[in-house]
Parts: C-alpha cells; sequence; structure tokens
C-alpha cells in the first residue's frame, strides 16, 4: 500500500485543491478508510483498488464519512497513478475508467514524455436560461459592480444557469481587472442563490483567449474557491454553445486569492449531445507512510 498527498489543478505548482490518495494493495474495510482519511485530514482521500488494466475501483472519504464522488480527488489520483506507472503511456492519451458509488465515470490520462493532465467525464451540460432585467441588477449589486460591467465586451450574453451536475448562475465581467476588483456581498450572493436554486455564482471574464473565473458559494459554506472542476465544465459549455470557445479550453481560477489554478475542459459533441471532461495537472506534495 501506498500513497500521496497531491494538489489538484495546480498552475505552474502553484494553487490547487488538496487530497490524498491511497493505492490499496487488498480489500480495506469502510472504517478502516475512514481512520486514515480522519488522520490526513484532508477535504476528501481517494482510495483506488486496481481491478485489471483500464478498470479501478475508486471511493472517497472525507476526515467524517464517506462520499460518493469527488472531482479533485479524481484528477489527484489518475495523475498519481501515471507518475508511478500503473499507468503507462507516451506522447498519447490512455482512456481508464473509475467504478464509484456515483456510477462508472471516463477518465483520460494525457501524457506526453511523462503525464500531463488528467480529464473526467462530467454529466452533458443543462441549460435553465438567461437572466436579464432585474435579475442582473440583483447579481451586479450582489457583487458591488456596475450593472454595465456585466457582461463581455462585443458579445451579446447575459449570465445564464447552467448545470453538469450542480447548478450555477455563469456571471460574466468585462474585463479580468473587473473581476479581481469585485468587492462581494456573501449574504446577497446567497439570497440570490436560494431564490434561483443554485449553488452559487462562477464569475468570469475572458482575456487574450484565456477563460478567468471566480467561484463564490456561500449557501453552501464556500466564501471563494480557487478551483472548481464542475462549474468550469458547465461555463465551457455554455461558451461552446455560443462558439465563444473550441473544443478544447483553459480557465485559470484563484488569481485574486493568490491561488492561481489551471483547469482544463475538452468537449466533444455527438449528435448534437455534448460531452464535457474536466481535469488538470497535480502535483505532489508529500508521499504518505502508512
Amino acid at each position: 500500500m501506498q500513497g500521496a498527498i497531491l494538489k489538484s489543478f495546480t498552475y505552474e505548482n502553484q494553487g490547487g485543491n488538496g487530497a490524498g490518495v491511497i493505492l490499496l494493495d487488498k480489500e480495506m474495510t469502510e472504517q478502516e478508510k475512514q481512520d486514515i482519511a480522519a488522520e490526513i485530514g484532508l477535504s476528501e482521500t481517494a482510495f483506488i483498488l486496481q481491478k485489471d488494466e483500464k478498470n479501478f475501483d475508486v471511493s472517497f472519504f472525507t476526515p467524517v464519512c464517506e462520499v460518493d464522488l469527488c472531482g479533485h480527488a479524481t484528477i489527484a489520483a489518475f495523475y498519481y497513478l501515471g507518475l508511478i506507472g500503473v499507468i503507462k503511456g507516451k506522447n498519447e492519451t490512455k482512456k481508464v475508467c473509475q467504478k464509484t458509488n456515483a456510477g462508472e465515470l471516463g477518465i483520460e490520462v494525457v501524457f506526453g514524455e511523462n503525464v500531463e493532465y488528467v480529464l473526467m467525464q462530467q454529466q452533458s451540460p443543462t441549460f435553465f436560461g438567461d437572466l436579464k432585467g432585474k435579475d442582473v441588477q440583483k447579481i451586479a449589486y450582489s457583487l458591488n459592480a456596475e450593472e454595465g460591467n456585466i457582461g463581455l465586451d462585443g458579445v451579446e450574453i447575459y449570465p445564464a444557469i447552467v448545470s453538469t451536475g450542480l447548478k450555477d448562475i455563469m456571471v460574466p465581467v468585462k474585463s479580468r481587472s473587473i473581476l479581481n476588483g469585485l468587492n462581494i456581498n456573501l449574504d446577497e450572493i446567497r439570497e440570490v442563490s436560494v431564490e434561483k436554486d443554485v449553488v452559487g455564482y462562477h464569475v468570469y471574464t475572458v482575456d487574450n483567449g484565456i477563460i478567468y473565473a471566480r467561484n463564490f458559494a456561500p449557501k453552501v459554506g464556500i466564501d471563494e474557491e480557487c478551483a472548481t472542476g464542475t462549474s468550469n465544465g458547465a461555463l465551457c459549455g455554455l461558451l461552446y454553445t455560443k462558439r465563444l470557445i473550441s473544443e478544447n479550453a483553459e480557465i485559470i481560477q484563484g488569481e485574486s486569492m493568490n491561488e492561481k489554478s489551471l483547469i482544463n475542459v475538452k468537449i466533444v459533441e455527438k449528435n448534437s449531445v455534448l460531452d464535457v471532461y474536466v481535469g488538470g495537472r497535480a502535483t505532489i506534495v508529500e508521499a504518505i507512510i502508512i
């Protein structure tokens, strides 16, 4: 049995979300996994049991309970498997599968000379419509922003509710300086989130072809997060349908927190259905000795 602590969605070896990864050599009881996760103390720890070359059983534990799925721990887990040679490749993409309590999910491990990044499949995006008029006024007020700063220059686009598993309001703003300078009102964001039945806001802009984003979810206890997989998948689904991005996109999140994270998104369109893959790099912080 071996393992490590990694940070997922890192950018230039900085930023990212921490997760524990344990590669099992035999089955382990839930209580044993729970005890290890509690000792590691990160938001999630992934436990991996390899079934064959392409199939892996993966379970996720917080310090207090098991959860069905965790995106950043998935990225950490399969990046780790690529780093230590359990999944091997060179200048190719290896497709494998993880079996979780949330079902079987496709994983792509992208190799150059070594593992480059990992992508995990999400649900196809569901679009719940644009928000206009008084809704835009409320959103601008909650961000302490001028209403005229909501949108993208040269493009007709409005805040919109989108989901690839979790509903968020995608809020465009007109520049990176506006994005990083937002002086948000968490109570107002929480109120709008409750009213619209969403997790929170994913505020974004486009600067020289790169998407920059900030994520606020006070309704679920997260004031701001430096890397958000599901929200960026949903955002890219929206921007792809607007023909503002191609099938591959990069999002930098956490810049204003001094925790820059890089999220990679790939869109595959088949018969007018979008398959969304979200992922990124990971960095080993330290080995785990058990």
